[in-house]
């Protein structure tokens, strides 16, 4: 597929400015700090639910399935070569024992919710963002597992049990139910009435502006100083935004010659996804585990404010 350059860099310069606005808003004291927690759970538990669910309520199409069995099927493929890649990567640069497996997942996985659903649907539509929220099957089932795993070979002794994976809370999330329900709707051929749709739609529409304008609030959280100086963190930025998307970027290409995947947005969306920065429940993960919350945090923050100039980049080998 072949994305206009000038459109792109439009599209996403309009979502970055949203993050800018987030970032002025708390550093003018117009919006506090705290607050961003609050927004989060908005987002992740209603609008962003809605999102998922209404971009799948959409005019039935057969070849829909087996888009749907490609992504999912990506998803499972890609996740661990790029942990495997990650964990070889980590030994290569020389990352300090202890926070290997931190710098592993923050590497491996995406931040699919906060910006991936926000740059698919601005440069692919509602197409492209129903894609991605079928990756997002993969991508949590992975997160939770193979990514805690990770997260448990920097825990010392003393951390104990703490943290146990709860497969409740990996799979009942409001973006995997939304997700499911609405590949229900569309393979049932079900429609959803005008008083239940309209509201949908609008809390739909807050997710972009929300969820740029609560990173930028999340970037004021981090002093710059010391992050810039933490080598492990920026190589972890580095691996997250730039080797392993290109690594990605060379696997879909080949496996779109080998099995044709037949709709050109697959291997777009795909992409564009895993070239986002470090997932933000990572700090959250490694609070509950009891690993490297704070060095988890920096690299949260530096790749989100680096993928400004790396999404970009990558959008133009499409």
């Amino acid at each position: 597929m072949h994305l206009d350059f000038w459109e792109v860099l439009s599209n996403l310069m309009g979502l970055f400015l949203l993050i800018a606005v987030g970032y002025g808003a708390v550093r003018l004291d117009i919006v506090p700090a705290g607050a961003s927690g609050v927004l989060s759970r908005l987002l992740l538990k209603i609008a962003l639910p809605c999102t998922v669910f209404t971009s799948l309520l959409r005019p039935y199409d057969s070849a829909f399935l087996r888009e749907i069995f490609i992504v999912i099927g990506l998803g499972f493929l890609l996740f661990p070569i790029n942990a495997l890649a990650a964990a070889l990567l980590s030994r290569l640069l020389r990352v300090e024992k202890g926070r290997r497996g931190t710098w592993s997942l923050c590497a491996t996985f995406c931040n699919n919710g906060f910006m991936g659903f926000p740059v698919a649907l601005a440069l692919f539509g509602e197409e492209g963002l129903a894609l991605a929220a079928v990756l997002g099957l993969p991508f949590n089932l992975l997160l939770y597992t193979m990514g805690v795993g990770m997260l448990c070979t920097d825990r010392t002794s003393e951390a104990g049990e703490k943290g146990k994976t709860q497969w409740r809370t990996v799979l009942v999330t409001g973006i995997n139910v939304a997700a499911l329900l609405g590949l229900i709707f569309y393979f049932a051929r079900l429609t959803v009435p005008a008083a239940v749709l309209t509201p949908l739609t609008h809390l739909s529409n807050i997710t972009t502006p929300l969820s740029m304008f609560v990173t930028g609030m999340n970037l004021t959280k981090s002093r710059l100083g010391g992050l810039f100086r933490n080598r492990d963190a920026i190589t972890a930025c580095a691996a997250r935004l730039v080797l392993l998307p290109l690594l990605t970027f060379a696997l879909l290409t080949g496996l779109d010659r080998l099995i044709v995947f037949g709709n050109p947005l697959i291997l777009g969306v795909v992409f564009i996804i895993l070239s986002m920065p470090a997932p933000a429940v990572t700090s959250i993960l490694c609070e509950n585990y009891g690993v490297n919350q704070e060095f988890s945090a920096g690299v949260v923050f530096l790749s989100s404010l680096f993928c400004i100039l790396t999404i970009p980049m990558m959008a133009l080998l499409l």
